[in-house]
């Protein structure tokens, strides 16, 4: 009998260090969760990348007499490639306050939150608005209206919280705002022709290819110096004037 009760004991010791081991509360606590909570769809907190457009800048000034200093562009066209982002965030469509038996909410019109993500609960879809205790978070549909409960953020689960939540006054809400923002490449192609004098008897000027980022190309072009049409990059500019100091030019259409 006692041989029978050592051993039994001895089982049970096995299983408590086994049950260490793998955290059977932890394991128990992962499984309410699942079971009790809702799966949340996480939004990306970054903006969002909208639309991309191509902007060509130009100087180009044609039938116009110009006068331009040496280190100066007679010619310049550059393309830029925009990206416009956009990112979804709501505020409240005026002070208003979640009342609740227990710690009420207040909210200020002036307040912007950015959604954390989404739950769906009976076939409706909830975005979440993060509280100001980390880890909570009230829900609103659609249409911005509230949900009757907030929750807590366990893992990938929201837990709905016992207490109740009423709008006050009635008609208060969250409303969208979309906020919109611009990035501006440095020039992805493109050229710039500046004056460079005159040397040797020869108006000089600088042309810069430009390539994607920082690059760029740089080449030094001359032609004799009088009077006349020259062409460069198929456009056509018939020289005026120039001496070491200015050019006066004008673009030919």
């Amino acid at each position: 009998m006692k041989k029978i009760l050592m051993l039994m004991v001895i089982v049970l010791l096995a299983g408590c260090l086994r049950a260490e081991n793998y955290d059977i509360l932890g394991f128990r606590n992962d499984i309410f969760v699942m079971a009790e909570g809702y799966k949340i769809t996480f939004y990306d907190k970054e903006p969002v990348l909208i639309k991309t457009e191509l902007i060509e800048e130009n100087n180009f000034k044609f039938n116009e007499a110009q006068t331009v200093y040496k280190g100066y562009s007679v010619l310049n066209t550059k393309v830029y490639r925009r990206d416009l982002y956009a990112q979804d965030l709501v505020r409240a469509n005026k002070n208003g306050v979640l009342s609740s038996p227990g710690l009420p909410r207040k909210f200020s019109d002036k307040e912007t939150f950015h959604v954390i993500g989404q739950v769906e609960i009976d076939g409706v879809e909830y975005r979440l608005v993060p509280d100001a205790i980390e880890g909570f978070a009230f829900l609103i549909n659609n249409q911005g209206e509230f949900y009757n409960k907030a929750g807590q953020i366990k893992g990938s689960y929201l837990v709905l919280l016992e207490n109740e939540f009423f709008p006050y006054p009635k008609d208060f809400r969250m409303i969208n705002i979309n906020t919109n923002k611009a990035e501006q490449t440095k020039p992805t192609e493109g050229y710039d022709v500046k004056y460079d004098g005159v040397r040797l008897d020869r108006i000089w000027f600088t042309y810069l290819d430009y390539e994607s980022g920082d690059r760029g190309t740089f080449e030094n072009i001359s032609f004799p110096n009088k009077s006349g049409l020259i062409t460069i990059n198929g456009v056509n500019m018939r020289v005026l004037q120039a001496d070491n100091d200015k050019i006066t030019y004008m673009l030919l259409k």
